[in-house]
């Protein structure tokens, strides 16, 4: 069965999840390192390896986004649903689990140890948090919503065809490289860590250009269809040149790109251009290869469905769609 009774199930549980990793993790490590609302790091104390990983610091932006979305995916799942006549049955297994990874991926990528590291002490720690947002959010933000979620959306023909415009593969390429360009430039990254409000603008730019970007590689929608299969691996492949170029760039530099680090106190013994050179190197080699581990996935399924056509007679055009 995949309407709405498992849907239901999986779903309760990722909010419950969602609570109890807020709650269980302040209750553990609430002690360990107080909670600050001020954004001066110049007394940040040195971090060992050891506290690095239970450092906790909520963020009632994050965990109220992430209350507030899976709220309004389980009325649109159940109430709404039947009021509005959405689909006979709610959301599959697949939707609802894909829904909340996204929402654990920002949960626990924009708060906690990971947020630690990445904004107080270590550019590289700043890249796997970027990656996180911008490479695994998405596709299961996308995948995790069903299509007739959209439908009182998209069935207003402004909101089609602002769709149909702003995922056009070069608009959606473009505007995801000015994103990752622009909050790479020195003075906007600095500026971003040292103004919280800024910081929160950059991840909603990242988090948003990111689901447009990867929109025309799985959208459910037929009013905003998504690439067929060839031309999703072309364009895939356009998208890993901005981000492993980028990655090139700062891996290569002999100089201190992003000097913000330098005044922080070390953790796990790396020096700010060691630290800068890894963290070019999670940008280019595996923020690459997730790209390309869709683009295989993506050929391996289109053989297999046109090896299966032709066994069964079906014209192969109708696989390829």
């Amino acid at each position: 069965m995949t309407g709405l009774a498992p849907a239901g199930r999986w779903a309760r549980w990722g909010a419950g999840a969602l609570l109890l990793a807020a709650s269980g993790a302040a209750l553990a490590h609430g002690g360990a390192v107080p909670l600050r609302g001020v954004y001066d790091f110049s007394s940040l104390p040195a971090l060992t390896p050891s506290d690095a990983w239970v450092v906790w610091e909520f963020y009632p932006s994050i965990v109220g986004g992430c209350a507030a979305a899976m709220a309004a995916w389980l009325i649109l799942a159940g109430p709404l649903r039947r009021r509005w006549n959405l689909s006979p049955e709610g959301p599959t297994r697949q939707e609802t689990s894909r829904f909340v990874a996204s929402l654990l991926v920002v949960f626990f990528s924009l708060q906690g140890p990971i947020h630690e590291l990445s904004d107080r002490y270590l550019f590289s720690g700043h890249m796997v948090q970027h990656l996180l947002i911008t490479l695994f959010f998405p596709q299961w933000f996308i995948l995790g919503i069903p299509k007739w979620m959209w439908k009182p959306l998209v069935e207003r023909p402004w909101a089609a065809a602002i769709g149909r415009a702003w995922t056009k593969p070069a608009v959606a390429l473009i505007f995801w490289t000015v994103c990752l360009y622009l909050w790479h430039v020195p003075a906007m990254y600095d500026w971003a860590l040292r103004d919280h409000n800024v910081h929160i603008v950059e991840h909603l730019m990242f988090m948003v250009g990111a689901v447009v970007m990867w929109w025309p590689a799985w959208s459910p929608l037929d009013e905003v269809p998504r690439l067929t299969p060839g031309k999703r691996m072309l364009y895939l492949f356009l998208l890993t040149v901005p981000m492993k170029a980028l990655g090139a760039i700062i891996t290569m530099s002999d100089f201190l790109i992003y000097e913000y680090y330098s005044t922080q106190p070390r953790v796990f013994g790396l020096d700010p251009m060691v630290d800068q050179r890894l963290g070019g190197l999670i940008m280019w080699l595996p923020g690459g290869l997730v790209f390309w581990f869709v683009i295989a996935v993506t050929f391996f399924r289109t053989y297999y469905r046109q090896f299966q056509a032709e066994r069964s007679g079906t014209p192969v055009t109708e696989v390829m769609a």
